[in-house]
């Protein structure tokens, strides 16, 4: 741990606690994927400082979904929408809709106080099934001073004002642009990480799993793919690389 965080990397990444939460990549950025703010650093924060959250490592994972759909795709164990409605969003368990909402504010609270609640209910070496852990979280959270009863609304798709292409170029609300791409085999060589570090811009990496460059000028975006495309990132939608991975 102590080489990670002398590499420069955040303690949440340098701590087993920390790592496991997914976030929408491009929230704020698009039309129907709302600003979650700082709530993934503060769910890493506030898992870092709750010990008793440690039996849960590698068995919960923790999403944050911008109300694009993109996190609850993957069925994250436990995880709040912000659907930019009130300033609030929507716990999901087990990837269902619960009849709570939460302000963006607490949802790093009621996720933890969550998780803690599940390593006491399930001892500290498994997790429930879906449907037992949905009802545990659903018992455990419904008298919570944070949460907000609210009956769960007829599921429909979520509502983007952009569809988002897996790869490719992105402009952004900002008028600035994004870049999304995979690499061969989910594999970045050492070189090509050192060329995505002088980009010098916010970058993510999505849970399925796609890199994004953001807040890049039009000029920049082009320069960045002259450069990285020929060290292995792709930037087409219609590469191999990209259709053979739903």
């Amino acid at each position: 741990m102590r080489d990670l965080e002398a590499a420069g990397l955040p303690e949440a990444l340098a701590h087993p606690r920390g790592r496991d939460i997914i976030a929408s990549p491009l929230a704020g950025r698009l039309g129907g994927h709302h600003d979650v703010g700082d709530l993934p650093t503060g769910l890493g924060a506030a898992l870092l400082a709750r010990d008793a959250a440690d039996a849960l490592h590698g068995q919960v994972l923790f999403g944050i979904d911008d109300g694009s759909g993109d996190v609850l795709a993957h069925s994250p164990d436990l995880a709040v929408e912000v659907d930019g409605s009130d300033g609030g969003a929507r716990v999901h368990v087990a990837g269902r809709p619960v009849p709570l909402r939460v302000a963006v504010a607490d949802a790093a609270t009621v996720l933890v106080d969550a998780a803690v609640e599940l390593t006491g209910s399930a001892g500290p070496t498994r997790v429930p099934g879906s449907g037992d852990l949905h009802q545990l979280v659903v018992d455990a959270l419904g008298s919570h001073p944070r949460t907000i009863p609210a009956p769960v609304a007829p599921t429909n798709p979520p509502a983007t004002d952009v569809e988002v292409p897996r790869v490719g170029w992105i402009d952004t609300a900002d008028g600035l642009v994004s870049l999304l791409a995979v690499v061969p085999d989910g594999v970045v060589p050492a070189r090509l990480a050192e060329f995505l570090g002088a980009v010098e811009r916010p970058t993510t990496v999505s849970a399925d799993p796609v890199i994004g460059l953001h807040e890049l000028t039009e000029p920049m975006a082009e320069q960045v793919v002259r450069v990285l495309a020929p060290m292995g990132m792709i930037f087409d939608a219609e590469s191999p690389w990209v259709t053979a991975f739903p």
